[in-house]
């Protein structure tokens, strides 16, 4: 079951450009929307929001207070940053219905060793870093672990279809896609020690006659 946060929203009056002076002083501008409710432009102490995202990533549900308005369950729904600090810029946070099932993606995590990457020095591919998980968001895991373990040969790999979720939560990306897999270590050829041939000197025939 997935994890319950809490969150504290000031309402915002800066917008465009103006919100420019909100980050300044270590503000984040946010919006908070759901089916038929708001949105609502707000706004939060940055590193109070990092904090919790590092925690509850996309998939952890937050209790969202904002002013005027009852507390209401909501996701991270999308983030934007910086390009250069890579230091989160907005966020939208979106209200969802606890009785009512969404699709969420969700992280794949690999557990483990593979025998043939150990023994082997084969190179281990993780191919889907996430899944789509369709469920009540009470039922949304924060992460799915996978077992590389079972990866004991180069013919094998886990495909979507091989991960088994725990009550009602099913995936929904193809089940035929690879999670994981393994392959040959590269092999480097070794410099030669022999010296390279010198190459044969052609020389011209300009006859008999010629001086």
């Amino acid at each position: 079951m997935a994890e319950t946060f809490k969150l504290e929203f000031e309402t915002r009056t800066l917008f465009g450009k103006k919100v420019n002076r909100l980050r300044r002083e270590g503000i984040l501008p946010a919006t908070v929307y759901g089916k038929n409710i708001g949105p609502f432009a707000v706004q939060i102490n940055g590193r109070t929001f990092s904090d919790l995202v590092r925690k509850s990533g996309k998939t952890g549900l937050i209790e969202v207070s904002i002013p005027g308005q009852p507390v209401r369950t909501a996701l991270v729904h999308a983030v934007q940053r910086h390009p250069v600090s890579r230091e989160f810029i907005h966020a939208d946070l979106l209200i969802v219905d606890l009785k009512t099932a969404i699709t969420v993606d969700v992280p794949v995590h690999l557990i483990g060793e593979s025998p043939v990457v150990k023994n082997e020095g084969a190179v281990l591919n993780h191919t889907l870093s996430t899944v789509s998980v369709h469920a009540l968001p009470t039922e949304i895991p924060s992460h799915i672990e996978v077992d590389v373990s079972v990866l004991d040969s180069l013919d094998k790999n886990i495909l979507v279809s091989d991960i088994k979720l725990p009550g009602e939560a099913t995936i929904v990306t193809a089940a035929d896609e690879v999670v994981a897999s393994v392959t040959p270590a590269t092999v480097e050829t070794a410099p030669s020690d022999e010296a390279p041939a010198e190459p044969e000197l052609v020389r011209e025939d300009r006859g008999a006659d010629a001086e």
